[in-house]
Parts: C-alpha cells; sequence; structure tokens
C-alpha cells in the first residue's frame, strides 16, 4: 500500500511550529478507535493450523503489534507481533523435524551410544524472560504510551552453566549451533523445548561417527535452511564462534559502528536479546558506515525491558539497513519525541518500523502526533515524511497519518534472513 498526500516543506520559525502544532491537535481532537479483532486464517492466510501448533481466533491488536494466542502440547502461549509469531511457528516447525529422528533406529541407537559417555547433557537451564502475559496490549505498545515521560528500562545480566563448559569441551557445543544454523533457528533460542531437543540431538555427535551432516540427512525435506543463500558469512560466525568469542565479536561490531561503550555494555547484560540477536544488531548497525547517531538507535535497542520490545528493535534495525540499502541512503539519526529517527540525505525524515497495525489509538494518536511536532525542534526540519512500515493500516489511522503530509508506504516486506 502506499498513499501520498503531498509534501510537508519544513521552515524555520514560529509560524511552521504554529502549524505542525494545529495539525497535531487537530489530529488527537477526532474520534479515536479500538483496533479490530481479525480471524487469524485470515492474517496467516491459512497456515493457522500446523504440526504441533494452532492460533486461536480472535487475533487482537493493541494498534502496534498484534498479539496472538497459540496452543501447542505445553499449553496456550501469547505471543506479542508478527515477527515473534513468524520466529515460534519456525521454531515449532524444527522442533517437529528433530523429534522424528527418534523413527529411526541408527539415531535412537547413537542417542543410547551419547547416554553411555562420561559427560552429562542436561536440559537447556535458559531462562524465558517473556514474563507475564498481557491480554491487550504488548511491550511495544507500553513503550510507545511512554513517550515523552523519560521511562528508562532496567535491565539484569544473566550467566552462564557448567553443562554449557562440558558441553564445549567435547564438541557438542559447536554441534549444537550448526545443526541450530542448518535448519534456521537460533543456536541460542528462548524457546525451552527447542533448545533441550538441540542439545539432545547434538549430543549423538559425541558417539561414533555421527556428524550434524549425517543428523540432517535424516530430517524431511525442507527442514535445511540452503545456507548459500541467506547470510552466509554471519551464519558462518555464529557456527565458529563459542559464546565468549561471539560476545566480544559482537562488541567489536559495536566499536565499530560507533557505540559507545556505556551502550555496549548495556546491550551485552540485556537478558531480552539472544546472543545472535545481539550480534545481528551490531553488524547490521556496522553495515551502515556514514550514517551519524547510530549510538542512538543502540542506546534504544539496550534498553528494552520485554521480550517482544527487544524482538520489535532488532526488526527495526534491520529495516533501517535495507532501508538504506535498497530505498535511499541515511545521512544521520537524532532523538525525535524519545525515538531515533533517521533522516536521509535528500532531507526527508525516515519513519521505518517495523507495525503489524497501526490503529488510531489514544496512544496511537499521541505516538503519531508526538514525532510530527517532534519536528518542528530540530535545527533543519525534514522537507517531508517517508512514513514505512511491515504491517497494514487502519483507514482512520492512514486518514489522520497522511493529513500530516507524510508518504505512507504499507505492507513492506522484511529481507530474507534468520530474523522474521
Amino acid at each position: 500500500m502506499r498513499l501520498t498526500s503531498g509534501k510537508w516543506l519544513g521552515s524555520a520559525g514560529l509560524l511552521a511550529a504554529l502549524m505542525i502544532s494545529v495539525q497535531a491537535a487537530r489530529a488527537l481532537s477526532g474520534q479515536y478507535e479500538t483496533p479490530p479483532e481479525e480471524d487469524p486464517s485470515v492474517v496467516l492466510d491459512g497456515n493457522q493450523l500446523g504440526p504441533g501448533y494452532a492460533v486461536l481466533s480472535p487475533v487482537r491488536s493493541d494498534g502496534f503489534l498484534r498479539i496472538y494466542q497459540v496452543q501447542t502440547d505445553a499449553g496456550v502461549e501469547q505471543i506479542e507481533g508478527d515477527g515473534l509469531l513468524r520466529l515460534r511457528l519456525k521454531e515449532i516447525s524444527a522442533l517437529v523435524a528433530l523429534e522424528s529422528l527418534k523413527n529411526d533406529a541408527s539415531f535412537v541407537s547413537g542417542l543410547k551410544q551419547a547416554a553411555m559417555k562420561p559427560v552429562q547433557f542436561v536440559e537447556s537451564t535458559v531462562t524465558n524472560p517473556v514474563g507475564t502475559a498481557k491480554n491487550t496490549v504488548s511491550g511495544v505498545g507500553r513503550m510507545f504510551s511512554r513517550i515523552g515521560k523519560g521511562v528508562e528500562a532496567a535491565v539484569s545480566g544473566k550467566g552462564g552453566s557448567a553443562s554449557e563448559l562440558a558441553a564445549s569441551i567435547t564438541g557438542q557445543a559447536r554441534a549444537k549451533r550448526e545443526l541450530a544454523v542448518k535448519i534456521g533457528v537460533d543456536p541460542y533460542t528462548f524457546y525451552k523445548p527447542l533448545a533441550a531437543k538441540l542439545d539432545e540431538t547434538a549430543s549423538v555427535t559425541t558417539a561414533g561417527n555421527w556428524t550434524v551432516g549425517a543428523i540432517t540427512s535424516l530430517l524431511p525435506g525442507g527442514v535445511v535452511v540452503n545456507v548459500a543463500r541467506q547470510a552466509d558469512n554471519f551464519r558462518t560466525l555464529l557456527v565458529d564462534s563459542s559464546p565468549a568469542e561471539l560476545a566480544e565479536r559482537t562488541a567489536q561490531a559495536f566499536r565499530m559502528a560507533g557505540v559507545s561503550e556505556q551502550t555496549i555494555g548495556k546491550m551485552a547484560s540485556n537478558p531480552f536479546y539472544t546472543a545472535s540477536e545481539k550480534a545481528a544488531i551490531a553488524y547490521q548497525l556496522r553495515a551502515m558506515p556514514g550514517v551519524r547517531g547510530l549510538d542512538l538507535i543502540a542506546m534504544k535497542a539496550a534498553e528494552a525491558e520485554a521480550r517482544d520490545v527487544a524482538y520489535f528493535q532488532l526488526r527495526r534495525v534491520v529495516l533501517l539497513e535495507t532501508y538504506n540499502r535498497t530505498v535511499s541512503g541515511l545521512e544521520q539519526v537524532r532523538m525525535v519525541a524519545d525515538i531515533p529517527i533517521s533522516l536521509r540525505r535528500d532531507g526527508i525524515a525516515a519513519v521505518v518500523l517495523p507495525l503489524d497495525l497501526v490503529a488510531w489509538t489514544e496512544t496511537g494518536a499521541r505516538t503519531f502526533s508526538s514525532i510530527h511536532e517532534g519536528f518542528a525542534g530540530l535545527p533543519f526540519p525534514p522537507s517531508g515524511v517517508d512514513f514505512l512500515i511491515t504491517g497494514d493500516l487502519t483507514p482512520m489511522a492512514a486518514e489522520r497519518i497522511a493529513a500530516f503530509g507524510w508518504d505512507i508506504t504499507g505492507d513492506y516486506p522484511m529481507p530474507d534472513g534468520p530474523v522474521q
């Protein structure tokens, strides 16, 4: 979807600020709306049911992200956001495929041999950081609701375990990373059933002549990812780096992108990203040389205080790097209404956000009006605004945002790769 309502020509002085305030007041003065409930079969193009899962009806939204209820063998899980849902469904697919290996007698024999080894491999102790589920508001929605309030996120560190050291000594840890990469999932996944299954499956490599290639040859067709087509260098980095090495390489990539040591430290201790995701953010920022102010994006990402907020920030960085490379070159990042906003070399502001369904709620109205008003406070206000999202807008939201003079692009696809 592409909506064009003309360009808002920025100019310095009281008149421009007054006109912006009037526009924002008009946008806020009208009726708000409740985000629509949707049929999962429509949202997911008929993929609401699959091996190991069912997405329950209805699908709700808070005006920013969709909120899903997913039924699995373990119960009902709330998942906030299209991106996290795609990630979870991919993880469930991988789990089902790995479970099918127990139908192969030779693999079962390998498991028995591995179990006889002196080193014990226990279930993954990675903690699920999602926290208490919220019925109608995502973490991203709560994040936007705090615009202008100066709320700081509080994060805590997370350590490793003795079993991880044992696994690294035997080579099982590398085998787990290689196996995960080959089937297109995160080696450091937070999904505990998959983490445990990856550990168990990789333990077979400690018995006899089993290799990861031998294991994946037993998997159903379509499960193994063609690595040559999807970020080969990054995936190789994940496989070949120990957790400590990956953390150091991540920090170095952040430094090369101009990120401060304070922000690097906050990101390193944030428990809501996997190690792979922290690396992905660092390398995506490094891939935008010459863009000033990237530390603002990293700082906001490091403040994530919920899993869905973290994945939103990860998707935003990936989307922004793609925009810089394929749509229009960026010059700098400035903080506008407590949100890092990119300014293009041609003087247009790029408001690039991985939002699922934008509705004109009270929070949404305040968010976008604050951004619009904030442009007047920049030393050189933008000559136009390109508002690009990965999802859709309600008619009311599209009308109100277009009234700002913003150009609107919806349904912009996330690039192919491990970030959904």
